[in-house]
């Protein structure tokens, strides 16, 4: 290994000369379609002894897609078995849910419902027979959603809206078809991330469909309709007393649209004066676990008439008379139910100053908590002039773990912004701060990401990934160390196709050692928990898809590639690894002609 390394960098002016010069391409006369289609054919006979559902539905899902240009009925039958399997296992098990045990007895993770998954896989082929299969979805939920807990409340038309938004750039009317399905049914929270989602790809799809929306659900509750609050304004939240309950990041650029300002706010406002003149409204107790209807009015307006005063004078009456109207609607109960919320919620909408601010104050005073110092680290994005200002207050966390896991998370959240301002001297240095192996991955990981976009700091990146790739190879053998090597050899492909190599075997070495590994996990779950309060945060890691990395490699070197994914143990995972080597010969052939009807 180390001598692997030296060598590299002494090399590597001329790595990508003398690599690409020795590699058999996909031009080599054994990788053609025909002998991918065998190829594939071959793995998913040997595959046949992978019972367990959820891998064999993903084997027939990989394998229909890829047979589709050469053998629409074979494919077709792969992928009506895949959803028999899926439809087969929802009714016996329903929604899959996983819980993280250990120390995190409390965290769940909600799994695939594996109709969505075959549902999209089929989206990608024929959206026809996906629009019948979403049909057939919709009908069982009417008759099983009475009575769900809020994880899956509305799981079906969470899949679907998403669907759509991964629709928009491959077929924009299948978007619309199912944006358009959805609106058959309450508004919920998915809805807020919808239009923002749609509109990476077509802001003028985006702002159709959600003029659509607004005008389909304008006698929905108040407080469901300010789920649309936010889009109309480009803003991170929505309007009313749950902003802090449901937020996203926003895209790059972000328009807000007056004309849809305007058309939402005499909407709110509407709706406002006919629920205050509806007794069936008025007497409707508030949905489970949220506030009465008049609350999420009286807090909106509250928010909207600076906007009101700022940009729309002219609505200045209207606003005033729902105002009115709000007000008149608030009892002592519900009164009292909103000062306890903002007293709660109230330090959420404080900048870092103020809450920076009120730890001093408490530290004077004896009154500070461990939970006080953890939010200046957890909440918001600080600067680095911010991060500097905290650095002191960590140790005043009096609890050991709590103490241990947020020092940590401030490391890791300051070398993420290093390397976001390319300062990756500061990146480096904090990330060695970082504990746990495999968080300092993700951050090495995003080091070489950014030193990968010049080519001027390619010697700094073959750098970086030798170091990471010297320090992954010394840990013990687990699922983190077979991924980060998975992401090295995806790493190492931008630079030096022989390492890349290298890496992906000794990847296979250590899942070979392992036993039923999951190594398509592609989060790692930050948590710090102390006495009356919890943080936990999904970290994603980047790089580390087995099937994308086979993929890659093999886009330079079918033979080798090949070679390494039948060296997998495990059926599951050779079978899928094979199919993405074999893909890169067939994408080149001339489809088969279509079947007779």
């Amino acid at each position: 290994m180390q001598r692997r390394y030296l060598l590299a960098v002494v090399l590597l002016p001329f790595a990508f000369v003398t690599t690409r010069g020795q590699i058999a391409g996909v031009e080599t006369p054994v990788c053609n379609a025909q002998f991918a289609q065998l190829l594939v054919q071959q793995q998913v006979m040997e595959s046949k002894s992978v019972v367990e559902p959820v891998k064999r539905i993903k084997i027939l899902l990989r394998s229909a897609d890829f047979l589709w240009k050469f053998d629409q009925p074979t494919a077709r039958a792969y992928f009506s078995e895949a959803w028999k399997m899926a439809d087969d296992r929802f009714k016996e098990t329903g929604f899959e849910k996983k819980n993280a045990g250990g120390k995190t007895p409390g965290i769940t993770t909600l799994l695939p419902d594996q109709r969505m998954e075959v549902i999209r896989a089929i989206a990608k082929r024929d959206a026809t027979w996906a629009k019948k299969l979403s049909e057939q979805m919709l009908a069982d939920y009417e008759k099983t959603k009475d009575g769900r807990d809020s994880f899956d409340e509305t799981r079906e038309l969470d899949g679907l809206l998403l669907l759509a938004q991964q629709s928009v750039k491959t077929d924009p009317e299948l978007t619309r078809h199912l944006v358009r399905r959805a609106m058959q049914y309450p508004l919920y929270n998915n809805w807020f991330f919808l239009f923002y989602g749609i509109a990476k790809e077509s802001p003028s799809l985006a702002d159709a469909l959600y003029a659509e929306a607004l005008q389909n659900y304008r006698n929905e509750t108040p407080r469901r309709l300010l789920f649309l609050s936010a889009y109309p304004f480009a803003n991170e939240r929505v309007f009313g007393i749950d902003k802090y309950q449901i937020g996203t990041s926003l895209p790059a650029n972000p328009v807000a649209n007056p004309a849809f300002q305007r058309q939402f706010l005499i909407t709110f406002f509407n709706r406002i004066a006919s629920f205050a003149t509806s007794e069936e409204d008025i007497n409707r107790p508030p949905d489970k676990y949220y506030q009465p209807e008049p609350v999420y009015m009286f807090t909106a307006l509250r928010e909207i008439e600076p906007v009101i005063l700022e940009r729309f004078p002219d609505l200045f009456q209207r606003f005033s008379t729902a105002k009115g109207q709000a007000a008149s609607l608030m009892n002592a109960d519900m009164q009292k139910a909103l000062a306890d919320k903002e007293k709660y919620t109230g330090s959420l909408g404080q900048s870092f100053a103020e809450r920076l601010a009120a730890v001093e104050k408490a530290d004077e005073e004896g009154k500070l908590t461990d939970k006080m110092v953890v939010n200046l680290v957890t909440w918001g994005t600080p600067t680095e002039e911010q991060f500097v200002q905290i650095l002191p207050w960590l140790d005043k966390i009096s609890e050991e773990n709590p103490r241990k896991e947020t020092i940590a998370y401030f490391w890791f959240l300051r070398a993420k912004l290093a390397v976001k301002e390319k300062r990756f001297d500061d990146a480096e240095k904090y990330t060695g701060k970082v504990p746990e192996a495999e968080h300092r991955a993700i951050l090495m990981f995003d080091i070489a990401a950014a030193q990968a976009k010049s080519e001027s700091d390619m010697p700094n990146l073959f750098d970086t990934l030798n170091r990471l790739s010297k320090i992954t190879r010394s840990s013990d053998n687990s699922v983190s160390k077979a991924q980060i090597l998975l992401g090295l050899a995806n790493m190492y492909e931008r630079v030096n196709h022989s390492v890349a190599l290298d890496e992906l075997a000794e990847s296979i070495r250590v899942t070979n050692s392992l036993k039923d590994p999951d190594i398509f996990s592609t989060t790692i779950r930050r948590q710090i928990m102390g006495k009356g309060f919890g943080f936990y945060a999904m970290l994603s890691t980047p790089g580390y898809d087995l099937e994308k990395t086979f993929e890659e490699l093999s886009k330079k070197d079918f033979e080798m590639s090949l070679s390494n994914a039948k060296a997998l143990d495990d059926k599951y995972f050779r079978t899928l690894a094979v199919i993405a080597v074999a893909g890169n010969c067939a994408k080149n052939a001339k489809p088969a002609p279509k079947p007779k009807q």
